[in-house]
């Protein structure tokens, strides 16, 4: 009998045992079919061991809660979800593993607790929060939690990590929420090119990244030469009293790669390693023609070109918060740099909500590269990246990219330079102060070259839906801080440089570098802090004759210039930051990198001696020749 007809004589049992435990038992909906209802949950006086404890079909995972030592964990006040697997679930996961019940190792009964469970600081996932794709929490093994959606027979069924289907979900308890899993969650130990090479069908895209060697370097998990500094792993911080700041516990690794299947490289007249390398000439050049390590040789950079150093499931490329305005779905985009080094691609949203799936390198034409929706297709997991199968080639054509897709205004934000922070969960992670921690930190060389900062100052790192911020997160340096950002790198070209960022009273003056040449007077990011400063010369676009045409021009002559109508805010009722008098971006200044790829660094030093910060939001490059027609996005 399977757990399927099992399940509604279970329901009545549970519901029977949680009655005369006291609890108030609401199952209802318990047929498994409807789990697409939403509405099929269970609130009861229980927790999440408590819950495990009265379902029969729970006893084996509740077991091992309490022999791995958790149980107390799972009876106190937290925010936890849980994918208990259900003792039919559990057997199969120890005969896979030529185990019982009695002489299971404790690494093994670990893996399975902790991989089944999810600790978060403010909330517990019930299914209708799920995405497709990545939670926004890992699990307690410090693994990436990846949800997927089928229909059978116009049943929407839920899968975790696409090897547990979610048969009893949303059973809501005190400290949390109990989803009933057919499955085990065990997350893949195997490396990027273990998995690859599992899939017949991407068999010449592996063949290719195994030549280059490139998989060498992507295997580990953690750079083991990080320790955190901080007692508990907090830094206590009197902003605006004493806040919890936490530090990360390990500084984790990611990738993710694009891969053309062999379907997509045949269509192309690639069959071998020889015919990928002379498709690769076309764009890459002809150098060290069969050295497939070398870096140089054009084979190399091909497969370099489908390669990111952080791991995005496909949930994860773009900001999908409140704060851009459906409207400028042309600025809903973000930059990554590849492993051909200082060469980016260029993600973006869907014109519109009725589409589909992100655009790769999308040109003006309207033409991009995308990644299959097929389920099995993307967010294909290795313990430390994650593959994604394109449906059409991928390349770096110079041409297209420096004069279609890449010339325009790039603007990313302070936390998109550094992977760290999208491998380390530090990203598009609210972080009021209302809740345990006022947001994180992190060391000074924990970002390496892509951030970092001098022991005398203070780096604070947080996000709100309800600040003034681009994409919600913001990093607040702190004391006599004097640190160096490196940019997205850009194609060769001139560039104009500038800094968002919300005046505020408590910010202080600091003097920028530029690839280390000052950049003019030092800058005061108090200055705008209050309406009609005439440093600044802000005024609101419907209090102009011109819809703030002239007053544009005068901004600029200023050194300044209105926010985005692109980035939208709570504050004010709901409104533009263009509209907010306190949202601005300083021009610092033009600069020639019309010599070549390479990489470009912002430095910014503290000239204030009273310990206050510089606001790091967001960063803008637009050629100068788009200067003069620059839309308001």
């Amino acid at each position: 009998m399977t757990f399927i007809m099992k399940i509604d004589k279970w329901c009545k049992v549970a519901a029977g045992a949680l009655l005369f435990a006291g609890g108030v038992a609401l199952m209802t909906g318990c047929n498994s079919d409807d789990i697409d209802e939403g509405a099929m949950y269970t609130f009861t006086g229980n927790t999440v061991a408590s819950f495990c404890e009265a379902s029969p079909e729970l006893s084996m995972y509740y077991t091992l809660l309490e022999r791995s030592g958790n149980l107390p964990l799972l009876k106190v006040y937290g925010h936890y979800t849980c994918f208990a697997p259900t003792n039919e679930a559990v057997q199969a996961y120890l005969d896979s593993h030529g185990a019982t019940m009695e002489d299971i190792s404790q690494e093994l009964m670990e893996k399975l607790v902790y991989n089944s469970l999810i600790r978060s600081e403010s909330r517990a996932y019930l299914t209708d929060d799920f995405p497709d794709g990545a939670l926004g929490q890992v699990s307690m093994a410090d693994r990436t939690v990846n949800v997927s959606f089928t229909t059978t027979d116009g049943t929407r069924e839920v899968w975790i990590n696409s090897q547990s289907r979610i048969v009893l979900p949303n059973n809501e308890v005190h400290n949390g929420v109990v989803h009933v899993v057919d499955a085990v969650i065990e997350p893949t130990d195997k490396t990027l090119i273990e998995v690859m090479e599992e899939y017949p069908e991407f068999s010449l895209w592996a063949e290719a990244y195994r030549a280059t060697g490139m998989y060498r370097n992507m295997a580990d998990m953690y750079d083991e030469s990080y320790v955190n500094p901080y007692e508990d792993g907090v830094l206590y911080y009197n902003y605006p009293d004493w806040q919890p700041f936490k530090a990360p516990d390990k500084l984790k690794l990611g990738y993710t790669i694009f891969a053309e299947t062999n379907a997509v490289l045949n269509r192309v007249g690639i069959t071998s390693l020889e015919t990928m390398e002379n498709y690769a000439k076309r764009y890459y050049g002809e150098a060290d023609l069969g050295n497939y390590e070398s870096e140089d040789n054009p084979l190399y950079k091909f497969i370099a070109y489908h390669m990111l150093d952080r791991r995005l499931e496909t949930n994860e490329f773009l900001y999908t918060g409140t704060l851009t305005t459906t409207a400028w779905a042309s600025e809903n985009c973000e930059y990554y740099e590849t492993f051909l080094p200082y060469h980016i691609m260029m993600i973006q949203a869907p014109d519109s909500k009725a589409d589909t799936g992100n655009r790769i390198n999308k040109r003006s034409d309207g033409s991009y590269v995308g990644y299959s929706s097929a389920r099995g297709w993307y967010n294909i997991a290795a313990r430390n990246g994650v593959i994604h199968a394109l449906t059409d080639m991928l390349v770096y054509d110079e041409n297209v990219m420096r004069n279609d897709v890449l010339h325009k205004r790039i603007r990313f934000d302070f936390f998109a330079c550094a992977p760290q922070f999208v491998n380390n969960g530090m990203r598009w992670t609210l972080t009021d102060l209302g809740g345990k921690y006022g947001g994180y930190t992190v060391t000074p060389d924990f970002c390496g070259k892509y951030f970092s900062y001098n022991d005398a100052g203070t780096c604070l790192l947080w996000a709100s839906e309800g600040w003034s911020a681009f994409q919600e997160d913001e990093i607040n340096m702190k004391e006599s801080f004097d640190f160096t950002v490196r940019l997205i790198p850009v194609p060769p070209g001139e560039y104009e440089l500038r800094i968002g960022y919300r005046a505020e009273g408590w910010r202080g003056m600091s003097q920028l570098f530029v690839d280390g040449a000052i950049a003019g007077t030092p800058v005061d990011l108090r200055i705008g802090d209050k309406p009609n400063d005439p440093r600044v010369g802000w005024q609101k676009d419907s209090e102009t004759n011109d819809d703030g045409v002239e007053n544009d021009k005068l901004m600029r002559n200023h050194g300044y210039m209105k926010a985005p109508e692109s980035i939208w805010c709570w504050q004010n009722n709901g409104t533009t930051l263009r509209d907010m008098y306190q949202a601005l971006r300083i021009i610092v200044g033009r600069y020639d990198w019309r010599s070549g790829y390479g990489e470009h660094y912002l430095r910014v030093r503290s000239v204030d001696f009273q310990g206050r910060e510089f606001s790091c939001d967001y960063i803008e490059l637009i050629p100068v020749d788009l200067i003069k027609n620059e839309d308001r996005g």
